[in-house]
């Protein structure tokens, strides 16, 4: 196996080494961008030159790679994409090693950062020139998921290619001796021995493939993974430790990981944050305790307002609080329209009364929070933990208190990381849907996504940042009005007895009969992966919940029933100019009893090569597909007959 034990050692001096230009592929997600944003400082640090490509879909990969093999690149570095594929085939890396006559030494060598699960198998023993970047200490771990070689390859039977030849072939020859007859028995026998042997063989490979490729989970973050690079060379600072949290904190907001498993990686934070703010803090002390003329307070003085501290605080997750009124915020946070069924007008008021218990006027809560009256915001942590209030209103502190990290800069916003990866999604999804309707392709171009994201991650300038809490508002109000049209009628949503999956279908109708006037097509709503999933797992949790508490008695029934049951979100995701040809979106959401355990990616896989491969596995996670409509029914039936199997 490659996993890199070393990352200082075996990576970053590797390439420090060798003098030569990088080429690198950034998946357009939060962390990847964290990831990129730690890597590129480090490349800086060492004048090492790079070539920077975002990727949204393979064939991104394989058009960067094509531009620049030529250009005498000798590594190439993957954050966040490009552990699902088999890089050796998809990169045609055996016929680019021949053509250049080169020796294993001058090979091009691919490093892989890649939180997702679980990596193509052939990447995983590729000793020659695939790397996969994992943390050190989870090495072990990480070789538990993975069958063993022996399991995976064998020396006879990956190399044999007479599987059909005839097993029964007639001798014409009637003058054979008796001996001549016997020898032929024995060696046919031993050929169907070896046959059989063989079929037993790939046979267990194939059920050790399929165990290990069921279900896709997500592993310790790209951008943490980064940081710890950065600790190793002792180029580790604030700045690159907040990137690593607005990484993890990204990957807890969008469904990929538990709340379990964010808080280990939280603890892992920790340490540095004690550890570098306590340093910050020190040598700022020791500065003003030695300050003797006016021109060392003037220097201390801009040093302690340039420098940003980053603090641990159990904040309140309310969604955009900080941009918003208490009122708005709590009324958009999911877990709040699940406690609260405010799709009901019982459930505003009882957002009001809970309001009125936590001894807020109404001229507070709908204000801008910032605007409020300090008295009241001090107060309301501690309001919101009162088991009274809990046992009345139904709620657990774990739905609104979210323990993470805060930063501040001088005289700036104080900026939570769940409001900096709420901006950046949103940019990244507008930035899609301006090019996603207007191109010929399903493609799109992502050079304006990147750089566009990349800005509102920083900290010293906000304005990009505060564009994207804007659009967030935007998309959160439409998110909102599409679930409460879903709760209302049921004629874009489908499930009984007769199919084994929860259906939902958008079309461009939902969306052009919306009260918000925002100007977004239905084609330019679905246009990221991870923000199309999030919404489906969204509507389903309050699908659940509202079954749950209706008073009619046959859909209260049917709730249970639906805690077992998968999703299945089919969309609008863009308009070719060809013809008009509408592709649609698909993506699949384990049931709400097994949440994090999602097998779609094999299922799609299975469905789409009963009916032909009409779908599009334009993305890295297959749980994710294009399709064309006029194919919809087709692979919709296939998905019935996979999943009733």
């Amino acid at each position: 196996m490659v996993f890199i034990r070393d990352l200082k050692r075996e990576f970053f001096e590797f390439i420090s080494k060798q003098q030569r230009r990088l080429l690198v592929f950034v998946h357009l997600d939060v962390d990847s961008l964290c990831a990129w944003k730690i890597f590129q400082h480090l490349l800086q640090c060492e004048h090492i030159i790079y070539t920077c490509l975002p990727v949204l879909y393979k064939y991104d990969l394989e058009n960067g790679h094509i531009q620049h093999i030529n250009s005498g690149i000798k590594t190439i570095i993957f954050i966040n994409c490009g552990s699902t594929l088999d890089l050796y085939d998809f990169l045609s890396l055996d016929s680019i090693n021949n053509n250049n006559n080169t020796d294993d030494e001058n090979n091009l060598t691919l490093f892989v950062l890649d939180s997702l699960r679980p990596i193509e198998h052939r990447n995983i023993y590729d000793s020659k020139q695939i790397r996969l970047l994992i943390l050190p200490n989870k090495i072990d771990i990480e070789k538990k998921r993975v069958p063993q070689y022996e399991e995976l390859f064998h020396e006879i039977y990956d190399d044999d290619e007479n599987d059909d030849d005839d097993e029964n072939e007639d001798n014409d020859d009637d003058n054979q001796s008796d001996d001549e007859n016997s020898t032929n028995m024995r060696i046919e026998s031993i050929e169907t021995r070896n046959k059989r042997l063989k079929r037993q063989w790939l046979k267990r490979r194939d059920k050790a493939l399929a165990n290990y490729y069921k279900y896709r989970t997500h592993s310790y973050s790209s951008a943490l993974i980064m940081f710890e690079l950065a600790y190793l060379l002792s180029k580790d600072t604030n700045e690159q430790l907040w990137y690593a949290i607005i990484g993890v904190t990204e990957q807890l907001l969008h469904g990929r990981i538990d709340r379990d498993f964010y808080m280990e990686q939280l603890n892992i934070l920790q340490s540095h944050v004690l550890r570098l703010n306590h340093n910050q803090n020190s040598i700022i002390n020791s500065n003003d305790d030695n300050n003797n003329n006016n021109n060392t307070s003037i220097i201390n003085s801009k040093l302690s307002m340039d420098c940003i501290n980053i603090k641990f605080d159990e904040d309140i997750n309310f969604h955009l609080l900080r941009h918003w009124s208490l009122y708005d915020s709590i009324y958009y946070t999911h877990d709040m329209i699940i406690s609260f069924k405010l799709w009901s007008s019982r459930g505003l008021s009882q957002l009001k009364e809970f309001l009125a218990d936590l001894g807020i006027p109404k001229r507070e809560y709908e204000q801008y929070y910032r605007d409020m009256n300090i008295k009241y915001k001090l107060n309301i942590k501690k309001q919101i933990l009162n088991k009274r209030l809990q046992d009345k209103y139904h709620y657990t502190t774990n739905t609104i208190i979210l323990p993470t990290f805060l930063l501040t800069s001088g005289f700036t916003l104080k900026l939570s990381p769940q409001d900096i990866v709420y901006s950046v999604m949103s940019t990244l999804q507008t930035s899609s849907s301006s090019t996603t309707s207007t191109s010929s392709s399903i493609m799109i171009d992502l050079t304006q996504c990147f750089s566009l994201a990349l800005s509102c991650l920083n900290y010293n300038q906000l304005e990009q940042y505060i564009n994207g809490i804007e659009l967030e508002k935007i998309y959160t109000k439409k998110k909102h009005y599409l679930i409460e049209t879903l709760l209302q009628s049921d004629k874009n949503l489908t499930f009984n007895n007769t199919i084994p999956f929860i259906l939902l279908k958008f079309d461009q109708n939902m969306f052009n009969s919306s009260i918000i006037n925002d100007n977004i097509k239905s084609y330019e709503f679905f246009t990221h992966p991870y923000q199309t999933y999030l919404f489906a797992r969204h509507a389903l949790n309050i699908l659940i919940s509202y079954t749950s508490s209706s008073t009619n008695i046959i859909k209260r029934k049917k709730s249970k029933y639906l805690k077992n049951l998968p999703l299945i979100l089919i969309a609008p995701y863009s308009l070719t100019n060809k013809e008009h040809e509408l592709i649609e979106i698909v993506v699949g959401v384990p049931s709400f009893n097994n949440i994090m355990m999602n097998s779609f990616s094999t299922l799609f896989e299975t469905a789409d090569r009963r009916c032909g491969n009409v779908a599009k596995f334009v993305f890295f996670d297959h749980s994710v597909l294009l399709l064309q409509e006029q194919h919809r029914q087709k692979f919709i039936d296939a998905l019935m007959f996979v999943l009733a199997k």
